[in-house]
């Protein structure tokens, strides 16, 4: 079957970059950081009152990194099945490209986060914290933050566009449904965060961004016939 590599590479790879690219001028431009956290800030009487509260720190924070662990373990138990029982071996290549998208995804985020140093609303003096408010693009430079950037806890929910390319390889339409959950759930988070003043819209935005090209980059090099691009059989469902 003849695949339509250019059309491929535009729908998965090139649009999502232009709407990466145009959301974050549009952030910048319009400095949505501080305008939405300005609201959230705000509506809390000038002060992250959700904070530390039993919904959003115990429910969402805890709760929600602890479920997206307990899936990475199921899909690891899967994984190790198929290499043990010769029934589910030819799912092996699949589910190990799954487990490795989703587990690295999220240890990007956190090497990320360590590496450039941003700060969390809450740091900033504007937010009842001790540094002078400044952009995202000048703290990669100032690396004076206690590394809030990209979101970590957003990532686990983002982490599982990895179901939409897993799908993909079966030519499934559930990968939609993933590909839903995993959106829903990410923004969810992102947004109990931004609530208790833990991230910037921007961060979650990056966040999305870098978890899903991370599961298309990782798709790309197992999936693929050497000198002839993208592998048909995995690249001929949109």
């Amino acid at each position: 079957m003849v695949v339509n590599i250019n059309r491929w590479l535009a729908t998965h790879l090139f649009l999502p970059l232009l709407v990466l690219g145009l959301v974050s001028i549009i952030i910048a431009v319009s400095d949505g950081d501080r305008g939405v956290a300005d609201y959230f800030y705000s509506i809390q009487g000038n002060n992250w009152v959700w904070k530390n509260s039993w919904t959003a720190e115990v429910f969402f924070h805890q709760g929600g990194r602890n479920f997206s662990l307990l899936l990475a373990m199921l899909l690891l138990i899967f994984l190790i099945v198929s290499y043990l029982n010769p029934l589910f071996s030819s799912h092996k290549k699949p589910l190990l490209y799954f487990f490795l998208a989703t587990a690295g995804s999220s240890l990007l985020i956190s090497c990320l986060k360590s590496l450039l140093a941003v700060s969390c609303p809450w740091e900033f003096y504007r937010y009842g914290g001790d540094l002078p408010y400044t952009g995202v693009v000048e703290q990669l430079f100032l690396r004076n933050g206690k590394g809030c950037f990209p979101a970590g806890h957003a990532s686990a929910g983002y982490a599982w566009v990895s179901c939409y390319f897993f799908g993909l390889y079966y030519r499934s339409k559930w990968r939609w449904l993933g590909l839903g959950a995993a959106l829903i759930s990410g923004t969810v988070f992102g947004l109990i965060q931004q609530i208790r003043g833990a991230h910037f819209i921007s961060h979650d935005v990056w966040s999305m961004a870098l978890c899903w090209f991370f599961s298309l980059s990782l798709f790309i090099s197992f999936f693929k016939v050497p000198g002839q691009g993208l592998d048909s059989r995995e690249l001929s469902c949109l």
